[in-house]
């Protein structure tokens, strides 16, 4: 008599597992970037290690769960948001889960921006110091989030050829992670001078046999700098400088990477009019450049510079 043997058991799919896939199938839609599509890669990786669960059973709770869980700025949680929404959308249409958890989530929004620059003159020292005294690549990312105020998806998205250090010519071509335009940010030695010597040595030490779309900024695995890793960072930065602060019996930075954008804005704009200040920034409402324009004219005394800041 013939025996038939079980069906093989489905195997269980994961964000983890199926990230790649799905990340394959998107490449060639609408024209998306490279940068776009690494934005979606550590926005996944990073649902995908707490969010560990089958795709059909993870719920609307699980997600709203891991993005209180973050505490991050609305921007960022709009983020993750879209990149998780897309992907579920590509599970759903494939019949690996039944509906898109992210269909009851929202986005997040601010009552009101108000720029929030670190005030403290000794606290913005102490920083400097402690940014100055990591490791890199590091030091070079606090540096330019700390001076040109680029945010922190832009800078990791920075690949070799987005640095062009020409004589009279250095700049930075910027992928806006918002509107997913470029945008050019002129580097200057009078406002941003650690940056551009940090970037003329970076780029020297990388060598001539790097591919313009290699990334800028690679973890100590060849992969390219992560944000949970970078933050990880910068909490040992803020502990070099005595910015911990007990919360809940829990020790937590003072200021998060975003003050460092609020900050060097606050400075930019002594240096620089305002319609320059909003380009260097990728803002597209002149009101969000204007209001840190507000805090300088109410500012007792100019801003200082920068090389005047680490002794």
């Amino acid at each position: 008599m013939p025996t038939t043997s079980a069906p093989a058991p489905s195997r269980t799919r994961t964000i983890a597992s199926e990230m790649e896939p799905f990340l394959s199938d998107i490449k060639g839609d609408q024209g998306l970037s490279a940068n776009t599509i690494t934005s979606y890669r550590c926005d996944l990786r990073t649902v995908a290690v707490a969010v560990d669960k089958p795709i059909e059973v993870i719920s609307t709770c699980d997600i709203q769960m891991f993005l209180e869980s973050r505490n991050e700025q609305p921007g960022t949680t709009n983020r993750r948001i879209a990149s998780l929404g897309r992907f579920f959308r590509w599970a759903v249409a494939r019949g690996y889960c039944f509906y898109n958890p992210l269909d009851q989530i929202g986005g997040r929004y601010h009552t009101e921006h108000r720029p929030q620059p670190i005030v403290s003159e000794s606290e913005r020292r102490a920083l400097d110091v402690a940014i100055a005294a990591s490791s890199q690549p590091y030091r070079l990312i606090f540096t330019l989030l700390r001076e040109i105020g680029v945010r922190t998806d832009e800078v990791l998205n920075l690949n070799v050829g987005d640095v062009i250090l020409e004589p009279g010519c250095e700049v930075l071509l910027v992928q806006n992670s918002k509107s997913g335009s470029k945008r050019m940010v002129v580097l200057t030695s009078d406002a941003m001078p650690r940056s551009l010597r940090g970037l003329r040595s970076w780029v020297r030490d990388l060598g001539t046999d790097q591919s313009p779309d290699d990334p800028l900024f690679c973890s100590s695995r060849g992969n390219r700098a992560s944000y949970d890793t970078l933050h990880r960072r910068w909490v040992l930065v803020c502990k070099a400088a005595h910015l911990i602060d007990l919360v809940d019996g829990k020790e937590q930075p003072r200021y998060t990477l975003h003050h460092l954008r609020h900050t060097a804005a606050a400075e930019l704009i002594a240096f620089y009019p305002e319609q320059v200040v909003r380009r260097i920034l990728g803002h597209r409402d002149p009101r969000s450049t204007r209001r840190y324009a507000e805090i300088a004219r109410k500012s007792p005394s100019p801003a200082p510079r920068r090389e005047q800041q680490v002794s």
